[in-house]
C-alpha cells in the first residue's frame, strides 16, 4: 500500500492506493492546483482521505464512498487533484473560498463570482491585458477580516483546442504578473454572458450582494457562522455590483472604467472603517 499525506489551507489529507501509481507526479499537480499552500506530512494524521482502486477494467476514486470513476488511470488522477482542491476549499481553516476569478488594481480587488464554464478565466485574462494583477481565475481566497490572498494557479484556458480542453497558461504570457499580499477587496462584479448583453451595472446593497455571492461560496454547509462574517465584512466596505456583459474583451474596458468610478466610494468606506477600528483600539 502506497500513500501520501498533504496540508493545504490546514486541511489535512491522505491519498492511498494499491496499485502502481506515480505519486511524485500526483504531488506536482497538487502543488500547482495548490499555490503558495501545500506540504507533505509525515506523521499519519490526517481530515479526509481518498483511495484509488481498479475493478475489473475501471480506475475508481473513492472517498468514504465512490466519488469518480475513469477507464484510464490518467483521467482518474485528474479527477483526484480537483476532488482534493474542491476539498480543500470546503474545509479550508480560516478562510473562505468563493467560486471566482479575481484581480487587482491599485492595491484593491475585483472579484468576479461565477461557476464553471461561464467565462470568468477568459474575462480574467483580459483584464490582465488592461493591466490588472492576477490573483486567480478559480477562487477567491477570503480571510476573517474579508481581504482576498492570492490563489496565483495558471490560468486554465478553453477554446483555444476545443470549447472543453482546458491548456494552463502562466499569467505572464498574457503579460501580467500575479499578486503576493493580501488585499481588500473593492468592488464584486455580479455578471454573466449574454450575447450583445448592454452593460447596465446595478449596484446592490450589502444584504443583496450576499445573497447573490451565496452560492458560489463553498464552506457554507460546513462553517455557515464563519462564513457569513467573512461575506459581512465584504459586503460592508465593497462595492457590490450586477450586470449581464458581453464579450470579454469589451466587458473588462468597462469594468476597469468602473472600478475607477467607485474607487473613490470604497476609499471612504474603507477611510471610515480604518478610523473606527483605531478608535476602537
Amino acid at each position: 500500500m502506497k500513500k501520501i499525506i498533504i496540508e493545504s489551507y490546514g486541511v489535512k489529507i491522505k491519498i492511498e492506493t494499491d496499485l502502481n501509481v506515480d505519486f511524485e507526479n500526483i504531488k506536482i499537480n497538487l502543488a500547482k492546483n495548490l499555490p503558495n499552500e501545500f506540504k507533505l506530512l509525515k506523521e499519519d494524521t490526517f481530515d479526509h482521505s481518498f483511495f484509488i482502486s481498479k475493478i475489473n477494467s475501471t480506475f475508481e476514486l473513492h472517498k468514504a464512498e465512490k466519488v469518480s470513476e475513469s477507464e484510464t488511470l490518467d483521467v482518474l488522477l485528474e479527477q483526484l487533484v480537483s476532488h482534493v482542491r474542491v476539498t480543500v476549499a470546503e474545509f479550508a481553516v480560516g478562510k473562505v473560498f468563493l467560486h471566482a476569478g479575481v484581480v487587482a488594481v491599485g492595491g484593491k480587488a475585483i472579484i468576479l463570482p461565477a461557476q464553471s464554464f461561464q467565462g470568468k478565466t477568459t474575462l480574467v485574462a483580459e483584464l490582465v491585458r488592461n493591466g490588472a494583477v492576477y490573483y486567480s481565475d478559480e477562487y477567491a481566497v477570503l480571510d476573517e477580516k474579508g481581504y482576498v490572498h492570492p490563489f496565483p494557479k495558471m490560468l486554465s484556458m478553453r477554446g483555444i483546442i476545443d470549447d472543453y480542453t482546458q491548456l494552463d497558461i502562466p499569467v505572464e504570457e498574457f503579460g501580467g504578473v500575479a499578486g503576493t499580499k493580501a488585499i481588500p477587496v473593492a468592488l464584486v462584479l455580479i455578471t454573466e454572458y449574454k450575447r450583445n448583453a448592454k452593460w447596465k451595472p446595478e449596484e446592490l446593497s450589502s444584504g443583496q450582494g450576499i445573497m447573490e455571492i451565496l452560492p458560489h461560496t463553498l464552506p457554507i454547509r460546513n462553517k455557515p457562522e464563519f462564513t457569513l462574517n467573512v461575506l459581512n465584512n465584504v459586503a460592508e466596505r465593497a462595492i457590490i455590483t450586477k450586470t449581464k456583459r458581453a464579450e470579454a474583451n469589451k466587458t473588462a474596458r468597462l469594468l476597469m472604467s468602473l472600478f475607477e468610478e467607485k474607487l473613490l466610494k470604497f476609499n471612504s468606506i474603507h477611510q471610515k472603517d480604518e478610523f473606527r477600528r483605531r478608535k476602537d483600539d
